[in-house]
């Protein structure tokens, strides 16, 4: 039995790094995300994140599959419905947590970036109660800022991102590439909230950072790149990680490797292009 059957929406970028998310609709009426075909067409570059969908993600498979669970548990019964209809209600259920968690976390990186471009806060207090950890992080450990939300193209292999912050790190003094997420933290016994680092996010600023590099416009020398973990649940500190140098070389030949089974999965190898990149 097939519950609903879709295509996860994939971001693009055209060789100048400008957004190829979405595609007008042949009827005029609107747009519709951007599919593998019309990237095609225009010779369009996969984001970073598109690559690293060919991998197995075990902590956000076993997150959704509890937001299933969770659905099927809570949600009633309609009298004389069938299997297959409630099956189908569960799963529409679980899509819309999906979704809002993913909406929760677009307006925190929102409130971030106009944070880091103008120092002002969020006016919504739900959001402003989840942003103020990063703020205190981000006066407390940022000395400089670099670049802000910028999309970085790597024109040789044909893939492009965009990067949430380039900063000097205060207390390390060095030039980081930067990635914020947004997470469901649950507290332990002890009342300490902790959050899971998956093993994809420095494969992801890896990515990052080689497109910056190869790219030839980031005048400032990078040396590493951090996750920045914010509790979408309560207002804790937030939990940062700088991935080890040592790492680095071998996270970057892994997501090479991701984008090797990317285009043979795909059957889609973007040409190369000259670089860009874009604020």
């Amino acid at each position: 039995m097939i519950l609903i059957q879709r295509e996860s929406p994939s971001h693009w970028y055209l060789p100048d790094g400008t957004p190829y998310h979405d595609v007008p609709r042949a009827d005029g009426n609107g747009t519709r995300s951007a599919t593998l075909r019309d990237a095609r067409k225009v010779n369009a570059l996969p984001s970073v994140t598109n690559i690293l969908g060919v991998l197995a993600k075990p902590g956000l498979d076993a997150w959704k599959q509890e937001q299933a669970i969770m659905a099927a548990l809570t949600l009633p019964r309609r009298e004389n419905e069938s299997l297959d209809d409630f099956a189908r209600r569960v799963v529409t259920d679980m899509s819309e947590q999906v979704a809002k968690a993913a909406d929760l976390g677009s307006a925190v990186h929102a409130a971030i970036e106009v944070y880091l471009q103008t120092g002002e806060p969020p006016e919504n207090p739900d959001i402003l109660r989840l942003f103020m950890p990063v703020k205190l992080w981000i006066d407390d450990h940022i000395e400089r800022i670099g670049l802000v939300e910028t999309v970085a193209v790597h024109s040789e292999l044909g893939f492009a991102g965009r990067i949430d912050l380039v900063a000097k790190l205060r207390h390390a003094g060095t030039w980081a590439v930067i990635d914020f997420k947004t997470q469901k933290m649950k507290p332990d016994k002890k009342g300490n909230y902790q959050a899971a680092f998956y093993e994809t996010w420095p494969l992801q600023l890896m990515a990052y950072f080689k497109a910056l590099d190869h790219a030839g416009e980031c005048s400032r020398k990078l040396e590493d790149i951090a996750s920045v973990v914010i509790n979408s649940v309560e207002p804790t500190p937030v939990q940062v990680k700088v991935w080890p140098r040592e790492e680095h070389e071998p996270c970057w030949q892994a997501f090479q490797s991701a984008r090797e089974l990317w285009c043979f999965t795909k059957g889609y190898r973007p040409q190369p292009h000259p670089a860009a990149l874009t604020a």
